[in-house]
């Protein structure tokens, strides 16, 4: 057996993989020795292009270090020989925490407070209780269950959608299906998106479910950038449609140094950095080696990927 990991990490990183399957030979290529490796690797763990899934095929598992799989879900990994799995959850810890700090760096006016401090003004916001108000996570996986655990001590009202909702759990005060979403955003004074991006959640926010929203509700997105029509926030957020918006993801990225997005001061702008932590990587090959242990026993592996719907289920 012989497992690739791309990018080269650390070299502690591959005795780690290594440990875990000390008969199976674990490599971490340079970039001009990757495509030569990838010949008679049956693993692939990290990053990967249609060049690099093509040039080996003898493959059988890939394990994505995203959690995210609306950019890697490339024709070259949908054929039912190839087991696909992500990274979701591990990021969550990381991405709800930063949602939370962009939800209360809008309520408690410390973005505006930046603004005034860059000018020397002292200048007082205006200022919210977070504390009881209404929230909807859409999208109750990892990352909208610790974002609902961060929150649950402020006493808000939290509705939490899903394609698939389970039983209501004590971080919430109730779990919807998807189809009472208008419901959930006329209540919200924040919504915070936290659902994957597929074909069913691409503009799922939009001009008509932003004009639903409460005029002073706040819009936090760190899942991707697509599930918003960007065109149509920017309109909302200069008119007041709604109060504010947190984005850490968009449709484009990098973001265009000509979107409006920059200039509006409703708006703080993080740059698809919530996942990012110094120890991404202990997480994420920590999660590989335990699935790897699973493959070799040939237990069920965590995070297999429903290519069809384009997330783990």
């Amino acid at each position: 057996m012989k497992i690739v990991m791309n990018p080269p990490i650390g070299e502690i990183y591959r005795q780690q993989i290594a440990a875990v399957a000390p008969n199976a030979t674990v490599v971490m290529p340079s970039s001009d020795e990757l495509l030569n490796e990838m010949c008679d690797a049956e693993i692939l763990f990290g990053s990967y292009s249609g060049e690099i899934i093509s040039s080996g095929p003898l493959l059988k598992w890939v394990q994505s270090t995203s959690a995210g799989m609306d950019i890697s879900l490339i024709p070259e990994v949908m054929g039912d020989n190839l087991i696909l799995t992500n990274a979701s959850g591990v990021h969550a810890i990381q991405v709800a925490e930063q949602a939370f700090a962009l939800t209360l760096a809008i309520i408690r006016g410390v973005y505006f407070s930046v603004r005034a401090q860059r000018e020397h003004k002292w200048q007082r916001p205006d200022l919210r209780d977070f504390y009881g108000m209404n929230v909807a996570i859409i999208g109750f996986g990892g990352i909208g269950r610790r974002y609902a655990e961060l929150i649950r001590p402020n006493n808000t009202q939290t509705i939490a959608l899903d394609v698939h909702p389970i039983a209501k759990v004590d971080t919430v005060d109730a779990i919807w299906p998807m189809e009472r979403l208008d419901e959930a955003l006329e209540i919200a004074d924040v919504v915070f998106i936290a659902c994957p991006c597929t074909e069913k959640t691409i503009k799922l926010i939009n001009k008509r479910t932003l004009g639903i929203m409460k005029k002073d509700a706040i819009l936090i997105n760190t899942a991707r950038g697509k599930i918003v029509d960007e065109q149509a926030l920017v309109a909302v957020l200069k008119e007041g449609g709604i109060g504010a918006a947190g984005l850490d993801v968009f449709e484009e990225e990098p973001l265009d140094e000509s979107s409006d997005l920059w200039e509006l001061e409703n708006v703080i702008i993080t740059p698809h950095a919530a996942g990012g932590s110094p120890h991404r990587h202990d997480r994420t090959v920590g999660f590989f080696a335990e699935n790897l242990r699973r493959y070799l026993k040939g237990d069920e592996l965590q995070n297999v990927v429903d290519k069809s719907l384009g997330y783990p289920t």
